[in-house]
């Protein structure tokens, strides 16, 4: 039998007695309780056959009691080894197979990660919560080094999902509050598109993955007590798109040199149509790059057009440089932005029109073409702000071209 009060569930005392909980464990669930919900956890799931509460055989002569789900429009469900003491995630596979993983060591350290990382969130937005919850997971990882053996277990991925919900809430607030933190916030940005920041042995290891970042060993000696960048930072990527990099940085004030690729000198036509038919038909690898954020309080033409960007943001414009590799997917992205795709603000332009009108900083060496929807006047009005050449069409078929001005 199942009681629940208020703002917590408990498990019928003789159902825990039969079980043989241990008596910690005894004491949480008839007496204690547990939340209703919190940070990815919910009690309200289907009853059969993992639902609240319900008992299934472990192991052969264990037993699983199941605690709850993720969320009550997921499948994974949370259950305690009775034995081992252990929580631990139960997963179903694509294929059907059922997946297990080691969640905490104990249920009361499962509770208490659930309070301290539910309480953060549920606090007022601050400027320091990212700061916080680095703190937190710091102390997390003290209490259950376990529960983070891999970034890619539960709560090194919930975590995970935590900063990135904070970074853009903090984006959101206001700009940067130095270089150092416009320098996180780039990265943040990055993230959200899928990106990972992983150590310099992790990214020599994994030659094949895509979405690689990893900082040089003195990175933070680059930077001031007070946040300013006072050095370049070069650091590497694996299988990025470097356009959608460099205008994150810009996005928040900050230049990124891109290298240029590498193309042989003096190459016959031939031999050119050769080697571009090998790069098509041939095994697909994630090329390298060295990106240097430049120090100093430099701007470009990308970080001025990233700050008209923004004006039109404000206006409820989805306003993104270097969307997507092409214009079909950047509207897709868009609508997926918007509650309605059919009345969407928008102004973009894709990779590969990055790629052809700016030079390795992100200074414009030829024409810009920006998609658009919405008030002509307003989007020109916020690009004259730039400081390049702006073609204003004249009607809503033909782009917006942005050009570098004449010297």
């Amino acid at each position: 039998m199942t009681e629940r009060g208020k703002d917590v569930v408990t498990l019928d005392a003789g159902t825990g007695r039969e079980l043989g909980l241990s008596e910690s464990d005894f004491e949480i669930l008839t007496g204690t309780g547990l939340p209703k919900e919190g940070l990815h956890f919910d009690t309200d799931v289907p009853d059969e056959p993992f639902g609240l509460f319900a008992v299934q055989p472990l192991n052969g002569t264990g037993r699983a009691l199941f605690l709850g789900g993720t969320g009550t429009d997921g499948d994974m469900r949370f259950f305690l080894d009775v034995q081992g003491g252990n929580v631990v995630l139960l997963i179903p596979g694509e294929d059907g197979e059922l997946q297990t993983e080691m969640v905490n060591t104990s249920l009361a350290q499962f509770l208490e990660f659930l309070r301290r990382l539910g309480d953060l969130m549920d606090e007022p937005a601050s400027p320091t919560d990212r700061a916080r919850l680095q703190e937190l997971t710091a102390e997390l990882t003290e209490l259950s080094p376990e529960s983070f053996r891999h970034p890619h277990c539960w709560w090194p991925m919930v975590i995970d999902h935590l900063r990135r919900m904070l970074a853009r809430r903090d984006r959101e607030s206001g700009p940067a509050r130095s270089q150092s933190d416009a320098f996180d916030r780039a990265l943040d940005r990055m993230y959200d598109q899928g990106a990972r920041l992983v150590l310099p042995d992790e990214f020599a290891a994994e030659t094949d993955a895509y979405g690689l970042l990893t900082l040089p060993a003195d990175f933070s000696d680059a930077f001031s007590p007070e946040g300013a960048l006072i050095r370049d930072v070069t650091f590497s990527c694996r299988g990025m798109e470097t356009s959608m990099l460099q205008a994150a940085f810009a996005r928040e004030g900050l230049v990124l040199v891109i290298p240029p690729a590498d193309e042989p000198d003096d190459e016959d036509p031939q031999a050119a149509y050769e080697r571009l038919i090998a790069e098509m038909t041939g095994p697909q690898t994630p090329g390298d790059d060295t990106p240097t954020c430049e120090a100093g309080d430099g701007s470009s033409d990308l970080c001025r057009i990233s700050q008209a960007f923004d004006l039109l943001a404000q206006q409820g414009y989805v306003a993104e440089p270097a969307l997507w590799p092409t214009n079909s997917g950047c509207w897709e992205r868009v609508a997926e932005l918007v509650d309605d795709p059919s009345e969407a603000k928008a102004v973009f332009w894709n990779t590969q029109s990055h790629a052809e009108a700016f030079d390795p900083r992100g200074d414009l060496t030829g024409p810009l073409f920006l998609t658009w929807s919405g008030d002509r006047d307003t989007i020109a009005e916020a690009l004259s702000t730039t400081g390049v050449t702006v073609t204003v069409p004249n009607d809503a078929s033909k782009t917006f071209i942005l050009e570098p001005t004449p010297a």
